[in-house]
């Protein structure tokens, strides 16, 4: 089963334009944004698998297993970095 996540509401703007878009592709707006994170998240994909190459060499675990942790949500917030 996959989790119906909310997003918060766009700004004016976006969502105008959001709009737009889904009558141009004729579609509902919660269908033209899927496709549009859909398509932002296979052009990051590159760029996100080189960072998780880094994090996992770096804590010295395989990239699975630090996605599987990801996933899993059991691993630490190691971003905030304390003086």
């Amino acid at each position: 089963m996959t989790k119906r996540m909310t997003l918060p509401p766009l700004g004016e703007h976006d969502d105008d334009w959001l709009r737009i878009m889904a009558w141009l592709n004729n579609s509902s707006k919660s269908t033209q944004a899927a496709n549009l994170i859909g398509l932002q998240l296979r052009e990051e994909k590159p760029k996100v698998e080189k960072m998780l190459e880094y994090i996992a060499q770096k804590r010295g675990v395989t990239v699975n297993e630090l996605i599987k942790s990801i996933l899993d949500g059991t691993i630490g917030d190691d971003s905030i970095d304390e003086e």
